[in-house]
């Protein structure tokens, strides 16, 4: 018997359609790693790490060795990238006396995994050695400045090798957010028109000069000139061809990018959607099929045999007009290892999105479709268009009005893609023809700051910059989001906001260790990490350059903490306690901040604030509370009950709080349940997430995410329970019908 370990039981089901003869099985993932609680790594002994059985993972390894010892050939597919080959040297150390192939399946597919089989290798040690290194070193770093932030700001918080260096980039955005004055200025823009027809135009110059009008009254009396100037003709008419390439075939930034501008995923959910294309779909009569090559690759490479069945496919399903007439390759950036991949691009290309769409799921189709098209687009022909620019002036040449429009000549790639927007097109003019001006306005504006990051955005730097890899940007903007060093925003939709924590964090290390977070040093170990991976370098020899730095920076920072104290910031009123000064502080999970005493424990005192731009003040609760006391008295204690506001909102509580802490719980009702006699109501998780439950829990369990729409019942089942949902509109919560308006 042939034993193939893989790590997914998506990837292990699909590959058994194919390999008959193999028992094929799945490792979870990793099986050992650095303990969780200590550092796990000798640093004076070469940096001997301590690996252990990761917890919950002993029947696995059981399970492992009980197939290995029935087995004849035991084959080892992890990913084929530096956590995959981690795990493979992990998994054959079980079993030091058997010989261990080493299988990478680029895509898996019937010709991919014959193709990895008859090519199997010897485990790479250098690739290894490469993810051995970044695991220790950042390791090091999370052990040994996460009691530093400790030290110098709050327990509880903690720190990363790259994590770090991104939330610096967040905090010097949102420093800059902060600081910036907007600067008012005003645009003029007039409608013309002419024999064939009538168009828009902006006022460029005035007098020759580019249009700097920076207030109103100066803007109205501009306006009011230009309206009484009325003899305006064409002076130019300029065409040009314009052509736009297709991009290159997705990589693992890329997808991360697109995914975050098309559709606002996180990179997490990109890579969790494209790994599940990647291990497999159930396509019904043709069962589990991998749709995509592998994930995480930093190349546009793409086979051979893949354009070769791409060029033919435009030919017979586009066009021949639109094939490019030869192949075209797409250059690699430079210094990127990740190149033993191809770029991402769906394994068969036959394979449409509509032909797969009914066997995906809403977020699995967008981020296939995204792939197919980006790959189908590279052997295409470029988009041609025609631009115009069209120059109006009056008879005195005071004023020079400008048009601008493009119309596409030849669709090129751009036939697969649907256009946004409609081309800009101006009639037909000549040059010196007469026109007539219409309608002359002037509008205000104000400059804007740059924006704040996406995580597209925010991964696009950090690639260009050499911080990280694309294939851990994922989890670097994860963790420092559930750290609440920063927030995603709702408005603008997906924008990352360096949290007031996030700022203290970032600044405290970037003032302790500037030769530590910072882009260069990060992006040059990045690159020495890589010559690991190419054997140029030893993974000690760069592990023993970035400690001695790390060390001697580390322990002048903490001798400096030790003098100067924890980073504080403090809020302009003192405490009204006892009068020492007031000091920002977070709850324990770091995502509430409040005001409480310098003196603390000998004084407990604690409030609410509220910001003035930078400026942190104290917020009269006692006021507050006496503007919506209430008629109403507590059923406990007799006592008056006010309005306070919480964490969600508004609540009812005892104005006798803290030795009375009677909370008057009000449920609204919405409509009936429909599993049982009570009514539904709005309640809130534990982490604060509004959901819908039945008043009668737990005897009825009924929730549901979704709010119902009051008053519409089921014509199908008759239960009063119907939800409105973005994608798919009105459906029942019970029987699933789907209501049509």
């Amino acid at each position: 018997m042939k034993l193939l370990i893989v790590e997914s039981p998506t990837k292990a089901k699909t590959l058994t359609k194919y390999l008959p003869d193999f028992k094929v099985v799945a490792s979870m993932g990793h099986i050992i790693d650095l303990p969780s609680k200590t550092l796990g790594i000798d640093i004076d002994d070469n940096f001997k790490p301590d690996y252990e059985v990761i917890p919950g993972k002993e029947a696995t390894i059981a399970m492992l060795k009980k197939e290995a010892d029935a087995a004849d050939e035991i084959y080892i597919g992890s990913d084929p990238d530096r956590e995959g080959e981690a795990i493979a040297f992990h998994i054959a150390s079980l079993f030091t006396n058997k010989v261990i192939h080493r299988v990478l399946f680029h895509e898996i597919t019937k010709s991919g995994i014959e193709k990895a089989l008859s090519t199997s290798a010897e485990l790479n040690e250098d690739l290894y050695n490469s993810q051995q290194a970044r695991r220790i070193l950042d390791r090091i770093v999370g052990y040994k400045l996460s009691p530093f932030l400790w030290r110098s700001v709050k327990k509880g918080l903690s720190a990363g090798r790259v994590q770090s260096v991104a939330l610096e980039m967040i905090v010097d955005r949102e420093k800059e957010i902060r600081a910036f004055v907007p600067e008012e200025y005003w645009s003029f823009k007039a409608d013309f028109a002419g024999k064939n027809g009538r168009f828009d135009a902006i006022l460029e110059k005035i007098k020759g000069e580019k249009v700097e009008v920076t207030n109103e009254k100066d803007a109205s009396a501009i306006r009011n000139d230009i309206e009484k100037t009325q003899s305006f003709s064409i002076v130019s008419i300029e065409k040009k061809e314009k052509k736009e390439s297709p991009l290159p075939p997705l990589n693992t930034s890329n997808l991360q990018q697109e995914g975050s501008r098309l559709h606002n995923y996180t990179g997490e959910q990109t890579m969790r959607i494209a790994q599940s294309l990647y291990e497999g779909k159930d396509l019904g009569e043709d069962g589990f099929t991998g749709l995509i090559t592998y994930m995480r690759t930093d190349s546009f490479r793409i086979s051979d045999e893949a354009n070769a069945a791409l060029r033919q496919y435009i030919v017979k399903n586009i066009g021949e007009e639109f094939l490019t007439p030869k192949t075209k390759y797409y250059a690699n950036k430079k210094g990127k290892t990740q190149d033993a991949h191809e770029a991402i691009r769906p394994t068969n290309v036959e394979l449409t999105p509509t032909k797969v769409a009914s066997k995906l799921t809403k977020d699995e189709l967008n981020i296939y479709t995204l792939i197919w098209k980006r790959f189908v687009a590279t052997q295409m022909k470029d988009a041609v268009y025609e631009t115009t620019a069209i120059t109006i002036e009056d008879t005195g040449k005071k004023y020079s009005f400008k048009k601008t429009g493009s119309v596409i000549q030849f669709e090129g790639f751009r036939k697969i893609y649907k256009k946004t927007g409609k081309d800009d097109t101006i009639p037909k003019v000549a040059e010196n023809e007469a026109v007539q001006l219409e309608n002359p306005v002037c509008e205000q504006h104000f400059t804007k700051p740059t924006p704040r990051f996406t995580e597209g955005s925010l991964v696009k730097e950090l690639e260009e910059k050499g911080v990280g890899r694309p294939s851990t940007y994922a989890t670097v903007i994860k963790q420092i989001v559930q750290r609440n060093y920063i927030e995603r925003m709702k408005e603008p939709r997906g924008a990352l906001m360096a949290t007031d924590l996030g700022i203290l964090v970032s600044d405290t290390l970037v003032s302790f260790f500037p030769e530590i977070i910072n882009v260069n040093f990060t992006a040059e170990m990045e690159s020495d990490l890589d010559t690991v991976e190419t054997g140029e370098k030893d993974w000690l020899e760069v592990l023993r350059s970035f400690y001695a730095t790390f060390s001697k920076v580390l322990d002048k920072s903490i001798t400096e903490v030790k003098k100067e104290g924890k980073k504080k910031i403090y809020a302009e009123e003192p405490c009204p306690k006892c009068g020492k000064k007031l000091v920002l502080r977070w709850s324990k999970k770091g995502n509430l901040p409040f005001l409480s005493c310098e003196g603390y424990p000998e004084c407990d005192f604690a409030g609410t604030f509220e910001k003035d731009g930078e400026v942190y003040h104290l917020k009269n609760e006692a006021e507050e509370e006496k503007s919506v006391e209430l008629d109403e008295v507590c059923p406990n204690c007799g006592s008056k009950l006010v309005i306070k506001k919480g964490r969600f909102g508004e609540f009812k509580a005892c104005s006798a709080y803290p030795k009375c802490k009677t909370i008057i719980k009000e449920e609204k009702k919405i409509c009936n349940c429909p599993k049982c006699d009570g009514y539904i109501t709005v309640k809130r998780s534990k982490k604060g997430k509004l959901f819908y439950g039945c008043s009668n829990y737990p005897k009825c369990d009924f929730v549901s995410w979704y709010k119902p729409v009051e008053g519409e019942v089921c014509p199908e089942c008759g239960a009063a329970y119907i939800v409105e949902k973005k994608r798919s509109g009105k459906v029942c919560q019970i029987c699933g019908h789907k209501i049509e308006d």
